[in-house]
């Protein structure tokens, strides 16, 4: 009992060293980069024939600060975060996570040597460097630690039999994937399993494929067919009734599952205060621009803000593409149509619960990303506007900071992109003062997103997402457009006009 409170006493507070480091570090690479375009504009002398309107320096100004205060900051310090929450783990699978503290140390360093002449930044330059030898130190100390593998639940079983895992894949009309998830599920590492796949009334050869694994597979797969469509909800409700095991698994019918997955989540919840685990999700058709752009979303939404929120056993959601729910902590507990994202929703009921929720970004779940950018502005429409349904409803989750910046998002995201988009806009309208002085912001802005959004491509367990760095130039147009779909959602939902889309196989107008 002693070892436990010491162990998690020992994990609170390096878990408050990796915040304030990251803290510490995100203000002071914040300031080194407000001041930047400033010292760029004094080393580079560029002829004009005439200067910037006075309106226009002060508009630029304003802009930078915005993205400064609302993109720059925020992001420093979640990937910052995340990445030494990620070197807590072996040096083989994460050397990346090294980078960010050698790197800026040097940056640190260099700033120290050559911008002496400015006290503010030459203390900021300071903390830098300090901050990047505290991380690295505590990277090689976690590394150090990881190398005594941790008792898993499977190897921690009662007489060598571990806990059941029932899988819940509701279906409607998915003959073409169907047989993919369900095999995906069966060639499962896990020794013990069951596949529920729920027919939500599907008029399609859904249930007769499904049928035929069940007779091929009698004690592995059982079909539940519904006469009628009745929606998602209900479907994961009718599975999760007729779950035989200890742990549930919620997973989509256009998924399938990497062969380790269901082993390497199961293993997380020897933390016995967990009542769901997320999977990490990934694009499996990423090899146009439109899905490629996604996967670079997906990687860093998981490897950066969730990892971040699964630090503190805090993920806000668990994903219905794949996440395993311990099913004494969600009896009683049914998923409801209230909200266009049933997910969203019962993740924040489980929370509500009293429930603690992880995620293990190294159990994959493949997933299919809408090809044409009518299907995709559809789903985000559904998304965005699901889950601000679902803060609006759980208005208790407020005092939770991660859902308080989700929140914010809806504001200042589609803030920050119009700012950065305006930038060069302006540039063109105003002409070469203008752009002359907006080069150094464009510079330092576009080398943040880009970074930022670089590293999860380099943590990413199977590797081989270098390609997707081609696609950085367009993710910033990528990030506009998902924006301008926010701002859309916060609209539609300030003036109570809802959105209307189709979901499975009902037409939903939400408001």
């Amino acid at each position: 009992m002693l070892g436990m409170w010491w162990r998690k006493r020992a994990g609170s507070m390096e878990s408050l060293v990796k915040k304030v480091l990251a803290l510490l570090f995100a203000v002071a690479l914040t300031i080194i980069i407000a001041t930047s375009p400033q010292i760029i504009n004094e080393l580079v002398d560029v002829e004009i024939a005439q200067p910037a309107a006075g309106w226009a320096i002060v508009l630029i100004n304003m802009s930078w600060i915005a993205f400064l205060v609302t993109f720059v900051l925020p992001t420093s310090y979640f990937t910052v975060y995340a990445m030494l929450g990620r070197a807590s783990r072996r040096y083989a699978e994460n050397a990346a996570a090294l980078a960010t503290p050698l790197l800026t140390m040097i940056a640190g360093i260099a700033a120290l040597y050559f911008l002496q002449s400015s006290p503010l930044i030459f203390a900021m330059a300071v903390a830098l460097a300090g901050t990047s030898a505290a991380a690295l130190i505590l990277v090689i100390w976690n590394n150090e630690l990881a190398r005594v593998p941790a008792l898993t639940l499977l190897s921690s079983a009662d007489a060598g039999n571990p806990p059941k895992v029932s899988v819940i894949i509701p279906a409607y009309n998915e003959e073409e994937g169907i047989r993919g998830a369900v095999e995906s599920v069966l060639d499962q590492t896990y020794p013990d399993m069951e596949v529920i796949i729920v027919d939500d009334g599907s008029t399609d050869g859904t249930a007769a494929i499904v049928s035929r694994l069940s007779e091929t597979y009698p004690d592995k797969v059982r079909l539940i067919r519904h006469e009628k469509n009745l929606g998602k909800f209900e479907a994961l409700n009718s599975g999760m009734r007729a779950a035989r095991g200890e742990f549930i698994y919620h997973m989509d019918a256009d998924s399938y599952l990497a062969p380790d997955n269901v082993e390497r989540i199961v293993s997380v919840f020897e933390d016995w205060e967990l009542g769901s685990v997320a999977s990490m999700v990934v694009i499996y058709n990423d090899d146009k621009i439109l899905t490629g752009l996604q996967q670079i979303e997906y990687l860093f939404e998981q490897l950066i803000l969730r990892y971040g929120q699964s630090l503190g056993r805090n993920v806000i959601i668990s994903p219905g593409a794949g996440s395993l729910f311990r099913k004494s902590s969600v009896e009683g507990i049914p998923v409801s149509d209230r909200t266009l994202t049933e997910d969203a929703d019962y993740s924040f009921e489980v929370r509500k619960s009293g429930s603690k929720m992880g995620q293990e970004p190294d159990a994959i779940s493949f997933t299919e990303a809408p090809k044409s950018l009518s299907a995709f502005t559809k789903q985000r429409v559904r998304w965005l506007y699901g889950v601000l349904q679902t803060i609006s409803h759980h208005r208790w989750s407020l005092r939770d900071p991660w859902v308080l910046w989700a929140w914010l998002g809806y504001i200042l995201t589609p803030l920050s992109m119009i700012i950065l988009i305006s930038m060069p806009t302006l540039g063109i309208l105003l002409g070469q003062a203008y752009l002359a002085y907006f080069l150094p912001y464009s510079i330092m802005g576009f080398t943040i997103f880009a970074v930022s959004r670089a590293m999860p491509l380099a943590i990413y367990k199977s590797h081989g997402k270098s390609k997707l760095l081609l696609y950085l130039p367009l993710y910033m147009f990528y990030n506009t457009y998902l924006s301008i779909i926010t701002l859309y959602c916060f609209l539609a939902w300030v003036t109570r006009r809802g959105v209307s889309v189709r979901y499975g196989g009902r037409m939903v107008h939400a408001k």
